[in-house]
């Protein structure tokens, strides 16, 4: 069965050669330009451009059972080169008449050709488990970057509704990104510059994924409800409150005056930037909210990097048993597909597109637990983890229970399991936990110099949707009564699936649906149940922020999926991690596919596909 799927892939290019080769040659020159056999000089060299690549792809049909490592390269410069004439045919003029794109339109058919062709050569590569040389990765992202750079450019060109600018900065950054990386991997450079540029690759990739869909979705603007950059602007004139609104919904009315109820800590970030530009209104919330989500792609990276490489991190022992080394190896793959799937095949990736209030506050709820658990892998002083999550409650404040991950983390690389150092334990604990404290403090701080009230966050009185209102305040914020509806939401709800052919297909409840349907590769957390302090931290954390999300009085109102399940992205990344036992299987890959799939899926149906 095998050989024939390899057998059909290695066709399927001669087939696109037959192909493209018909259509240079049924195509017209103009009568004036004729040279041969009525033929223009360029259509000649079309012509005969097609017959190489059509023998080329019935050469490697013939040899296809010989060794393929040479195939790479083909694709390498095959994808490059379409790629790149693909691009550079919505350049350098918006004059439809000029002549690089009536060329480029001429060659389309053989273009189209060679794309495929590499397309289905690696696939049928990957079905041989044919090992791939480390540049091909690099090949591959950077013809997908100039394919999508040059279909952006036409579709901004020509479709004036779809605001699309900036894509160019954004894909030229990627390109660089992923030609610094390779060149570090490659290079004898120290393994923390390796890692850096691994970093700076994914904070590149993150950012414009993020950004570049939000704005195919007409989300590139402020939207309303984000509220973040006027707070941080009432802040600098010395207010608390919101003196002109741009609107009210989801604010608290009192004394006379509409404040933000969610704690403080995105507007306070926002401070320096609004002083700088002067103004509330100068700062994108699209913008702010994508630089979050790409700065956590970048985090996402490192801490797993930091599990496989650290001494004593939670994998290190393990990478070194199967790979014989701690860097790169199978660690940077295990790494890169497990970043993916959290940047890319949770709500993370939605939250990032929406620039408003309460998707902010999540967004750095990721970002200061991963700097928690990073701080404590690298071995940095339990302040500086304390800091960190204390920084995180001061945006969401239920994500304490992250707390005991960070402990498990920085146990398992001082004592095996079930052995413990009960004064070195208690001084950890008492310095890291000091700051979260404060945090706490300093947040009902806040709420008495707003509200008069210690106790009172503002989500009582919330100018929100009558029935998350009603909730609280007949059963207030956490309660048993709303066990049964979270737990359907979070784990059994179903999207609804319509193929009328009336709306889009994917209409899932605006409630949101089950983690394992929006991320079905999470079910590898499962493998994950072992006797060490690191997993017994992880999954303790876990099961008490889950407890407290299942008696939360709402699900997260209105989302694509179940947003609440970042406040413990990070403990969950590392626990996925664990679960594949340094191999990412193909059923890994497909399920993190599947959950990129399905995220962008809900993406499309929240902003253009609800009916």
């Amino acid at each position: 069965m095998k050989r024939a799927i390899q057998n059909f892939l290695y066709i399927l290019p001669v087939c696109a050669g037959i192909a493209a080769l018909f259509a240079v040659l049924t195509g017209q020159s103009e009568e004036k330009n004729a040279w041969i056999l009525s033929f223009s000089k360029f259509r000649v060299l079309l012509i005969i451009a097609a017959f190489a690549f059509l023998f080329l792809t019935a050469v490697v049909f013939f040899f296809r059972k010989k060794k393929q490592a040479y195939l790479y390269g083909i694709i390498g410069f095959l994808g490059c080169l379409s790629a790149g004439i693909l691009l550079f045919s919505r350049f350098p003029s918006d004059d439809t008449r000029n002549l690089i794109p009536l060329i480029a339109a001429r060659a389309m058919p053989l273009l189209l050709a060679m794309l495929c062709a590499c397309l289905f050569w690696t696939i049928a590569l990957r079905v041989r488990h044919e090992r791939a040389p480390c540049y091909y990765g690099a090949f591959l992202l950077i013809t997908a970057t100039l394919v999508y750079w040059a279909i952006s450019s036409h579709i901004d060109r020509y479709a004036w509704q779809i605001n699309l600018r900036g894509n160019t900065l954004m894909c030229l950054s990627m390109v660089l990104s992923v030609l610094l990386w390779t060149f570090l991997l490659q290079s004898e450079a120290e393994r923390r510059w390796k890692i850096a540029g691994g970093v700076l690759f994914f904070v590149i990739l993150g950012y414009c994924v993020t950004r570049s869909t939000g704005m195919w979705m007409g989300r590139a603007e402020t939207p309303p409800k984000a509220y973040w950059n006027e707070l941080a602007e009432a802040f600098l004139q010395g207010r608390f409150y919101l003196e002109h609104p741009s609107g009210t919904h989801d604010l608290t009315f009192y004394d006379g005056k509409w404040f933000v109820p969610n704690p403080p800590l995105p507007a306070i970030l926002l401070m320096p930037f609004v002083l700088l530009s002067g103004s509330a209104d100068a700062i994108n919330m699209c913008v702010y909210s994508a630089v979050l989500a790409g700065i956590n792609s970048g985090l996402f990276f490192l801490l797993l990097v930091l599990a496989f490489t650290k001494e004593g991190g939670p994998f290190s022992r393990e990478m070194k048993l199967v790979d014989g080394s701690s860097f790169p190896g199978q660690m940077l793959q295990i790494a890169g597909w497990v970043t993916a799937l959290f940047v890319f095949g949770t709500d993370h990736l939605w939250l990032g597109t929406t620039g408003q209030m309460w998707f902010i506050s999540q967004l750095l709820v990721v970002t200061f637990t991963l700097l928690a658990c990073i701080f404590v892998v690298s071995g940095f002083s339990p302040l500086a983890a304390g800091i960190a999550l204390g920084m995180g409650v001061l945006s969401r404040p239920n994500i304490f229970p992250v707390w005991l991950c960070l402990l498990g983390l920085w146990l398992h690389q001082r004592a095996v399991f079930p052995r413990l150092k009960w004064k070195d334990t208690l001084l950890w604990c008492l310095k890291s936990g000091i700051p979260v404290v404060v945090a706490v403090a300093l947040l009902l701080l806040y709420n008495k110099l707003r509200f008069d009230e210690w106790m009172d966050f503002g989500y009582v009185t919330i100018n929100g949707a009558d029935w998350i209102l009603d909730a609280v305040q007949k059963w207030g914020m956490f309660h048993p009564h709303f066990l049964k509806n979270n737990a359907e939401v979070m784990l059994f709800g179903l999207p609804e699936l319509d193929f009328s052919g009336k709306r889009f297909f994917f209409q899932p409840h605006v409630a949101g649906y089950s983690i394992f349907v929006m991320t079905p590769a999470l079910i590898y957390v499962f493998r994950s149940f072992r006797k060490n302090w690191f997993a017994m931290g992880a999954w303790i954390s876990v099961f008490l922020s889950v407890g407290m999300l299942l008696l939360y009085h709402n699900t997260g109102a209105e989302q694509i999926g179940y947003r609440y399940l970042l406040d413990i992205a990070a403990p969950l990344c590392l626990l996925t991690a664990d679960g594949l036992r340094g191999k990412v299987s193909w059923v890994f890959k497909l399920l993190t596919i599947v959950s990129i799939c399905v995220s962008f899926a809900g993406i499309y149906w929240w902003y253009l596909g609800r009916v």
